[in-house]
């Protein structure tokens, strides 16, 4: 395999890489390997504690995949559950997974109130984000995501450490990256202790994401700046909402298609005259369906090449 590979062209090479949401990088010897190391490897792949006490590759992998994909933030955290059988995503016809859950949502509102333990502790609503402030909403918020939507896999949006370069670090990313950390963490444990049976988390960068969208559909070739590409991306959302593409929920899901409502609602106005921030609900949506795209790639890849 390694030679038919490096038969390709670089920008073939590239392709292939983007397609499967691994990393585009290096000389065309470190793209081949790239491809041949991560070709035997999943991003659905589930866990289970083992007897030992260790996570392990579940014997048995799920007939369906539920994918809870994180948007993070702390005042505007969104979600997006999405499910797709394992049938589907091995079959050479177009898929269209199905939202199950799409909401957005302020950490602060939500767990303002919320009973940590024995009444006695809540989250105040002019916290301090300190470690010690964040911590119940991280482990609170696991709780419910792993309870509430029942995930094969929870895909999180990796936090950047800088915006554009700066050399300065803006304090609300050290708030949102520490939530991640933490949220990582109390999943993690969840595992561990056998309260979430079987599932997995991953980490998602969302320059891969972005870059992944637009190119599939040539837009904004080039660009990646957020003020360019937030739009583009909630009006890509939007126009599958519309047609019915990529993606289906049912009608009958007041919140979902509540959700989805939104986005044709906003369609000529502005967030300032409509309270509403669609791109991290597009985020959340777009992230999910980027993994299951990946993941059909891989799976097409490993069956013409391997």
């Amino acid at each position: 395999m390694q030679q038919r590979l490096l038969m390709l062209r670089n920008a073939e090479l590239k392709d292939i890489l983007q397609r499967c949401g691994w990393p585009v990088s290096g000389t065309k010897a470190v793209m081949a390997k790239e491809i041949q190391t991560q070709l035997q490897r999943s991003k659905l792949t589930t866990y289970r504690r083992s007897k030992s006490g260790v996570l392990e590759p579940a014997e048995n992998q799920p007939s369906e995949h539920r994918i809870l994909s994180i948007d993070m933030g702390i005042k505007n955290l969104a979600v997006c559950l999405l499910r797709v059988s394992r049938q589907e995503l091995a079959s050479r016809e177009a898929i269209t997974p199905e939202i199950l859950s799409w909401q957005r949502f302020s950490l602060l509102d939500r767990y303002a109130n919320y009973d940590f333990k024995n009444n006695s502790e809540s989250v105040p609503q002019n916290m301090d984000f300190a470690s010690a402030s964040l911590a119940p909403l991280a482990t609170a918020l696991a709780r419910q995501l792993v309870s509430t939507h029942n995930p094969t896999i929870i895909a999180i949006e990796k936090q950047r450490y800088r915006t554009m370069g700066s050399a300065a670090v803006q304090e609300w990313t050290l708030r949102v990256n520490k939530l991640e950390a933490m949220l990582h963490a109390a999943l993690r444990v969840l595992q561990e202790e056998g309260v979430w049976e079987q599932g997995a988390t991953c980490s998602i960068c969302p320059q891969r994401t972005t870059g992944y969208w637009l190119s599939r559909y040539g837009l904004a070739e080039g660009t990646r700046k957020g003020a360019v590409t937030k739009p583009l991306k909630v009006k890509l959302v939007r126009s599958w909402l519309e047609k019915g593409h990529h993606v289906i929920y049912s009608k009958n899901n007041a919140p979902v298609a509540d959700a989805a409502s939104l986005f044709s609602k906003m369609s000529g106005q502005t967030k300032a005259n409509t309270g509403e921030k669609l791109d991290d609900l597009a985020d959340s949506l777009l992230q999910g369906l980027a993994i299951i795209h990946w993941e059909t790639s891989r799976l097409r890849l490993l069956e013409d090449w391997a």
